[in-house]
């Protein structure tokens, strides 16, 4: 028994923190915003159940040095229990910890069969998403491994220090051990890993950026950026510019599919290597316009791309399919990174860009005759919507430079949504709100509602800004408020597919939307960030088409586009 028990204390987990990584386990299990399968699940509740094991190991701290020292009486019993006894509690302990989380794994299917249902997501058995208990179980092993290493690191730090008269106890230099590594943590992941993973992302995805994707070819209509009549060389334009102006229906796959007259859509693009900066890529993007004839279509589009340089085809599709191919759509990369390194790096690469992109454009444009030139719109998707921003200080900038914007999923740091929403009109939710009675900025959650919005007896003005939001978003809704403020998203009554189940825990709920980002786009169309089946009527609401029958035609057509993507 001797031999068991100093196994057993040699490997064992502290009685402590297996309570709070209990605790965390089950907490990661609640209910957020969208629905995840059971290996992802088992990979954020075991991260939710180190954090929890290390919590409460930094509570055991405190009690045993300044709580446990001033109760004395049957607390000092329990420290001088056998070796024996205390491993026989301790297992119990485990067991009772395991049995419990079991039981709560099985009763959290409930919660993700309800959002899946919300969502259109695929639910998975109980049997299935019972193997968040051993995934999970693996990665909070591996973060315990993590954490042992880093206390080694402490001690070995703590050793190395000049031992002090005054702290004869080692207080201060274990102190100063730990506080080094913290900082040394903190360093890593504010500075060393965002600035590796952004050099090592510009290497990889700029030689990823080089070739076109197989089926992918330089364009022969003069129409298009990349053609023999372009001065933009085709190989210049990056991947995602490439797919862009190759993408689409032709004029005559436009008559075919929507039974409409159609014109030759005009689509011009400037990649990295197009040209050397932001600024004369805009003036680029100028010139392909005015060689292209775009100042003699009826309505123009300026796409800020997200990360990449991609261009979501879908919007680009519903806007030529909305005004049949007499359209401008123009857009230009200003990175190889993905968005997801932008946000690493702070965004504001993507900023500059807006402004030194869209500013040009919109001179251009003004310089036209006012009655003999096309309607200007913008749209931004995600990050997107950052850079469509950051060219305007406010509402009234905003009606007196453009016609219309449209912008999906906007992040919630984006700094005009987020004044808009928080000096919302009384009355109105955040999930859903109202400004200035919505003059020329409004909102909506679904593809439905941005239908209704057409019925609205409230007068829209000439220039208008449309902001489409779900309530499954994370990239919406993620704030680090959340770490110990409860917004008001969650205090007022649920969005049209947030499950109402969801509640605002500290600490709990910032993990569990943070761990909603990656896979915000896991789910179908019209839930998390897929936008897609509202494109159409968003941009028939911000150009004023109110025509149904040629609404349901576009939105037909880009139907037809999108199934036949999908089966090839």
């Amino acid at each position: 028994m001797g031999r068991i028990s100093r196994l057993w204390f040699s490997f064992r987990l502290d009685p402590w923190g297996l309570v709070g990584a209990g605790l965390m386990f089950m907490l990661g299990l609640t209910p957020s915003l969208l629905p995840r399968d059971f290996f992802y699940q088992g990979v954020v509740s075991g991260i939710a159940a180190g954090i929890g094991y290390v919590t409460a190991l930094g509570v055991h701290q405190v009690w045993r040095r300044w709580i446990h020292p001033r109760l004395g009486g049957a607390v000092e019993r329990l420290d001088r229990l056998s070796e024996r006894t205390r491993m026989r509690l301790e297992v119990a302990e485990t067991v009772l910890v395991v049995a419990v989380v079991i039981g709560w794994v099985l009763f959290a299917v409930r919660w993700q069969h309800a959002i899946a249902a919300l969502t259109g997501a695929e639910a998975y058995s109980v049997w299935t998403f019972f193997l968040v208990v051993p995934v999970g179980f693996a990665v909070f092993l591996a973060m315990v491994a993590l954490g042992r290493l880093l206390r080694r690191l402490a001690h070995a730090i703590t050793a190395r220090l000049p031992v002090s008269e005054r702290d004869r106890r080692g207080l201060g230099r274990r102190l100063v051990g730990w506080t080094a590594v913290v900082l040394l943590c903190v360093f890593a992941v504010e500075r060393v890993i965002p600035g590796t993973a952004v050099r090592v992302g510009e290497a990889v995805f700029a030689g990823r950026d080089a070739d076109p994707e197989p089926g992918v070819h330089a364009p022969a209509e003069a129409e298009r950026s990349g053609s023999p009549e372009s001065a933009v060389a085709f190989d210049t334009l990056g991947t995602q510019g490439m797919r862009f102006v190759d993408g689409g229906l032709r004029a005559h796959e436009l008559e075919e599919v929507s039974g409409r007259p159609a014109r030759e859509p005009v689509r011009v693009y400037a990649g990295l290597r197009s040209a050397a900066d932001v600024r004369e890529r805009a003036e680029l993007l100028i010139d392909e316009l005015e060689r292209t004839g775009a100042r003699d279509r009826e309505a123009l589009l300026l796409v800020m791309t997200t990360g990449t340089g991609w261009v979501n085809p879908h919007a680009a599709q519903a806007f030529e399919a909305l005004y049949g191919g007499d359209t401008a759509v123009a857009a230009a990369q200003y990175s190889y990174l993905p968005s997801a390194f932008h946000f690493l790096a702070g965004g504001q690469r993507v900023q500059e860009a807006g402004r030194e992109m869209i500013t040009p454009v919109v001179d251009w444009w003004n310089r036209l005759p006012e009655d003999d030139r096309p309607r200007l719109y913008l749209y931004g998707e995600s990050l997107g919507s950052s850079a469509v921003e950051s060219a305007f200080s406010g509402m009234r900038d905003i009606a007196n430079s453009v016609d219309g914007i449209l912008l999906t999923g906007p992040p919630n740091f984006n700094p005009l949504w987020r004044t808009f929403v928080d000096r919302r009109d009384p009355g109105t939710r955040e999930v859903d709100p109202e400004y200035s009675a919505g003059l020329v900025v409004r909102f909506a959650q679904d593809a439905a509602e941005v239908r209704g919005l057409s019925d609205d007896d409230v007068e829209w003005g000439p220039t208008r800004m449309l902001y489409i939001q779900h309530a499954s978003d994370p990239v919406v809704w993620w704030s680090p408020q959340l770490l110990f403020t409860e917004p008001d998203w969650l205090r007022e009554p649920a969005g049209a597919d947030r499950l109402p189940g969801m509640t605002w825990l500290p600490v709990v709920t910032f993990l569990q939307v943070s761990a909603d980002l990656p896979v915000s786009q896991n789910v179908p169309q019209g839930h998390g960030h897929n936008y897609g089946d509202a494109l159409v009527a968003g941009f028939a609401a911000v150009g004023g088409i109110d025509d149904a029958a040629r609404v349901a035609d576009a939105e037909r057509t880009l139907g037809a586009v999108v199934a036949a993507t999908s089966s090839s």
